[in-house]
Formats: structure tokens, sequence, C-alpha cells
């Protein structure tokens, strides 16, 4: 590849990674199953990287800190980044109201994986800075998503350790990786995302469950219209 097409893919590797928030709403549910899309990034996309890789973890309103290297990105998040009391972008509610009615929705006996689900949101938003004028639904959309995968494996009491997007030559995403400690296990291992084929994995293995179905995303969608009161 020459340094030219490089550089092109890693422009469009950096703007898929924040269109992952933005997926359009009124795509269809196959469309939807995609977990990103293709995006040209304009300049205050590519400042706001910028700042979100350069910005110190206390700064307010910093979820994650971002970092890239030839075709593949990677997000930790800031602990304390987002809090109980955080407002996340275009909500009303507190992420503490959020993860509360999350636990509600639940059948007796199960945990909604709070943490989890708190580290993988900031790895998602990155920074008040990058939501900036993002629609409400598209970051609804990938919310309900992480919940739906939070809670697909909750009982391997998961902790999120980095997020990895890895790019193929045209820039885009091919592989989603999630680094987890599995508790459970007590354990490091990888929950997979393969963009392309739109199937999950868990390590080697591939995993069969419902993640992102209509059915469920509807269910998660409907959990967080409840918590910001849209739905009351």
């Amino acid at each position: 590849m020459t340094g030219r097409n490089k550089r092109n893919s890693l422009a469009v590797l950096i703007a898929l990674l924040i269109c992952f928030a933005l997926v359009a709403a009124g795509c269809s549910g196959t469309d939807n199953a995609a977990m990103a899309g293709d995006s040209q990034m304009n300049d205050t996309e590519e400042k706001a990287t910028e700042n979100a890789e350069e910005t110190p973890a206390a700064e307010p309103g910093v979820y994650a800190v971002l970092k890239q290297y030839d075709n593949k990105i990677e997000i930790t998040p800031v602990p304390g980044g987002i809090t109980d009391s955080t407002v996340l972008p275009t909500f009303r509610c507190t992420f503490g109201d959020m993860t509360e009615e999350a636990q509600k929705a639940l059948e007796e006996g199960r945990t909604f994986p709070k943490e989890f689900f708190r580290d993988l949101t900031a790895c998602m938003l990155i920074s008040e800075d990058q939501m900036a004028g993002k629609e409400h639904d598209a970051i609804m959309y990938s919310l309900s998503t992480l919940a739906a995968m939070s809670n697909e494996f909750w009982s391997l009491d998961p902790a999120l350790k980095t997020v990895e997007y890895e790019a193929g030559d045209d820039g885009r995403i091919v592989k989603s990786i999630y680094n987890v400690h599995f508790g459970s296990a007590d354990k490091d291992g990888q929950i997979i995302y393969d963009n392309q084929a739109r199937k999950w994995y868990l390590g080697d293995a591939e995993y069969s469950g419902s993640i992102d179905s209509e059915q469920t995303l509807a269910m998660w969608w409907t959990v967080f219209d409840v918590a910001d009161g849209s739905n009351q």
C-alpha cells in the first residue's frame, strides 16, 4: 500500500470509529447490525480525535483515551470518566438512572454488569467533544447494542481493559476486539465482532447469542427511553 493510501485508510478508520455511535436510525435491521458505516472525516472530527488522545485523564467530559496505529485504533476507558451522576450526550437522565432501569428490566437472578457497560460506553463515546452535534437516536442505538452485549456475557463477570478496531486495506473496520478480564474464570480473553461477517466470537469460538437482534435492541432502547423519561 502506498503512503498516501495508508493515510487515507487511517482517516477512514478514525471516521468509522466515530460513526460507531452514529448508525442511521432509519436503516433496516440488517443494516443496523453492522457496527459501523461509511463516512468521511471532516476537519472538526480530526481535531477532536487528536485532542482525545492528548487530553489528560482528569479533564471533565473525557471518557476514554484513544491511540492510533497504522491500521488499528486502541481505546482505553478513563477511570471516573463516567460516573453515576454523568449525563451522557443528548440524554436528560444520568448514567445511574440508565443502569438502574437496566437492572429492573432483567428477570430475577440476573445482574446487569454495570461497570462493564460503563467502560464500553466510555470507549464508544470517547468524549463530550466527539459526540457534539450527534443525533440522539444514533447514540441510543449504540448504547442499546452495548447493553445487549453486557447482558449477554454477564455471567462471565467481564471487566473491559481496552477496545481495538482493526481495519483492512480499504480503511473499513474488519474487527471490533474487546479485551476483557473474565472474573468468573480469573483469566483474560476477548469478545470479538467480525464487522464484515456480522458475527460475534468469544475467543476463537463463534457465539450464537441474540446480541444484535431487532427484538433485543428494541428492548434495551425502550429501557433507556424509560430512564430518560421518554416513555412515561
